[in-house]
């Protein structure tokens, strides 16, 4: 009897040297996670943004809702809380994103390498352009309005984004008055102001200017007719007394 159990202990298959144990699969599992957390956080975060852009752009602050936006980005509140802190502070970051948007591309514009009056117009085209394909902005913006700027004022950022806005334009003027290109004393901030206004106003007043004027002001042909309308309002006072 002896030697029978001797030769079963000895027959006992042992596990193989390469198989994981339960408890280094979960490691290892939890190390390829841990890899992937930076990649997935900042993925999430980008989606819960774009989700909260669009959410805050058709119901305003108030109306907004933190769960839809959640939803919408496939992510859990406590996700987003973790991210953005409260619904207050997710939509100063959204305001934030879409000043982003605008001011960073209007300084790959480089005006300081084209002549002045070609630079102004690249600007005025793109100032037109964004506020064309971005309907979101425009509701954005008419909502911060209606609020008396409440969030925007708690971001320095976009203020300090702007300002290299109004530099770039104070020095296409001063170059076009040098050259005799432009009238002489163009305030930046009226010029730009001026041209958002004719970049904007039509868009976001297009529902009751049609109604009153029996005119469809969204179709392809009244906006390219608007277009080169504006671009020579613009153009005739820059130009207008020069020299």
């Amino acid at each position: 009897m002896p030697k029978v159990a001797a030769r079963s202990k000895a027959a006992k298959p042992e596990l193989p040297a390469t198989k994981k144990t339960p408890a280094r699969r979960a490691r290892t599992e939890n190390t390829a996670i841990g890899a992937r957390r930076p990649r997935d956080a900042t993925a999430t975060a980008k989606r819960i943004l774009k989700s909260a852009i669009a959410e805050f752009a058709a119901h305003g602050y108030a109306g907004a809702r933190i769960d839809a936006i959640a939803r919408r980005a496939d992510a859990n509140m406590r996700m987003l809380y973790h991210y953005f802190g409260s619904k207050n502070a997710l939509y100063v970051k959204v305001l934030e994103a879409v000043f982003d948007d605008i001011r960073l591309q209007e300084q790959r514009l480089n005006l300081q390498n084209e002549a002045p009056l070609p630079a102004m117009i690249r600007l005025f085209d793109f100032t037109y352009d964004h506020f064309a394909s971005n309907p979101l902005f425009i509701r954005i913006l008419t909502s911060e309005n209606l609020l008396g700027a409440k969030h925007l004022s708690r971001s320095a950022r976009v203020s300090a984004l702007s300002s290299p806005l109004l530099v770039a334009i104070r020095d296409v003027l001063k170059r076009g008055e040098d050259e005799g290109a432009f009238r002489k004393d163009i305030d930046p901030l009226q010029l730009y102001v001026s041209m958002v206004a004719m970049s904007y106003f039509h868009i976001s007043n297009a529902p009751t200017l049609s109604h009153l004027f029996s005119s469809n002001l969204s179709t392809t042909r009244w906006r390219a007719e608007r277009r080169q309308h504006a671009t020579d309002m613009f153009t005739a006072y820059l130009i207008s007394g020069a020299g």
